[in-house]
């Protein structure tokens, strides 16, 4: 699986628009470049990454993703469209990427993973149900692939969002028994 970052100016500022921002020919200017900058850091990773993730879950992608680079919209991220916000860190951009990935293969594989954790948590949130595999894979590639130190800034980035503060201390819990093979650990796993 490859990525193709796309940045589009049109995109761009409908979602500075949206963010109640102002739109410039400088931000065009700014964002081009900062989407050469972080295609040029991603590649150097991109196979490992991929196989990493696709290793992790036990699971496959259908086919090649597009990534758009916007400069400002409410969240960091958004996995459909693929789309991610600058960041000043380019490895904290390289590990929101990692988590809208993984949402992208978790939704590309739906039919396998949510109705064991429709069975699992019935009581929570769809948002909730979803990042539970999320940051279960998202945990162990980041653990395999960069170190603990990546690891806890991550997690006490996340902290601050809302969901993803609630959901971090259940993975966290459950993470000691997940070895990779996200369908066989949702399906075999006592949890609690």
């Amino acid at each position: 699986m490859k990525l193709n970052f796309i940045y589009s100016p049109i995109y761009d500022n409908l979602l500075t628009d949206m963010s109640r921002k102002e739109f410039s020919n400088e931000q065009t200017k700014e964002m081009e470049f900062y989407k050469e900058e972080f295609e040029a850091i991603w590649e150097k990773d991109e196979e490992k990454v991929m196989k990493e993730i696709e290793k992790v879950a036990n699971l496959k992608f259908n086919g090649n993703r597009n990534c758009f680079i916007v400069r400002n919209m409410k969240y960091a991220a958004i996995s459909r469209p693929l789309t991610i916000k600058r960041v000043d860190h380019l490895d904290r951009a390289k590990t929101i990427l990692i988590h809208e990935l993984i949402h992208n293969l978790l939704e590309d594989n739906k039919n396998l993973v949510k109705s064991l954790i429709e069975k699992i948590y019935p009581l929570e949130s769809t948002e909730f149900k979803i990042h539970v595999p999320v940051l279960l894979i998202t945990k162990k590639v980041v653990e395999n692939i960069y170190n603990e130190k990546i690891l806890d800034e991550i997690i006490k980035d996340e902290m601050k969002r809302e969901v993803l503060d609630r959901v971090w201390p259940t993975v966290n819990l459950i993470y000691p028994k997940f070895r990779g093979d996200i369908v066989k650990f949702l399906k075999n796993e006592k949890l609690f």
